[in-house]
């Protein structure tokens, strides 16, 4: 497993508009956190609350302070007060809404890293490869795949954004320019 850390810095060499680490894990639409909306607008202000979902989606961001995810759960923290959306929650609102997928094999901390926000992405792929000599292919789809597939864990404050990763979860690929999982390159290929 490696680790990538994204601090403030990282994140201003490509953007200014991330004011708040923890908040830009919730810089894109995704439906995972939407059925966990209302027990997250516990950890808005309460001036800031019942205003809906959109409201609440793009509120969440400026003040979330801790986001600390694994194999087992999504804890979000916020001015003294914490929401912890398990596994087994999230698997029984798919399992509800999609029966016919298989939900054992979700991996939470890649589904939560999948709605950050592009520049932090972007700022993850960039230390994974100066970091660690790691270079992801372009494209987004391939971008997808990896941080679905790969992202072990996450924690995020107001220091920093560390993101684990377990390369060894990408198939091994051979023949013509193709290399093994974790020797330098990451992905499904071109």
């Amino acid at each position: 497993m490696i680790s990538v850390e994204v601090t403030d810095e990282d994140v201003r060499d490509l953007s200014a508009e991330i004011k708040n680490l923890p908040g830009a894990l919730f810089g894109a639409s995704s439906p995972l956190l939407r059925p966990f909306l209302s027990r997250l607008e516990e950890l808005l202000p309460p001036e800031k609350r019942g205003r809906g979902d959109n409201y609440i989606s793009s509120t969440l961001k400026a003040h979330v302070e801790v986001v600390v995810a694994d194999e087992g759960y999504i804890r979000v923290e916020s001015e003294g007060r914490a929401v912890e959306i398990t596994r087994g929650e999230l698997a029984a609102v798919l399992e509800e809404k999609f029966a016919a997928l298989d939900h054992q094999s979700l991996n939470l901390p890649g589904l939560l890293f999948l709605q950050s926000g592009p520049v932090l992405q972007a700022c993850t792929l960039r230390k994974l490869d100066k970091d660690h000599g790691v270079k992801v292919p372009g494209g987004r789809r391939t971008h997808r795949y990896v941080f679905h597939t790969t992202v072990v864990s996450v924690k995020a404050d107001r220091d920093a954004v560390r993101v684990g990763f377990d390369l060894d979860r990408l198939p091994n690929l051979t023949g013509d320019g193709a290399s093994e999982g974790a020797s330098g390159s990451a992905g499904p290929g071109p």
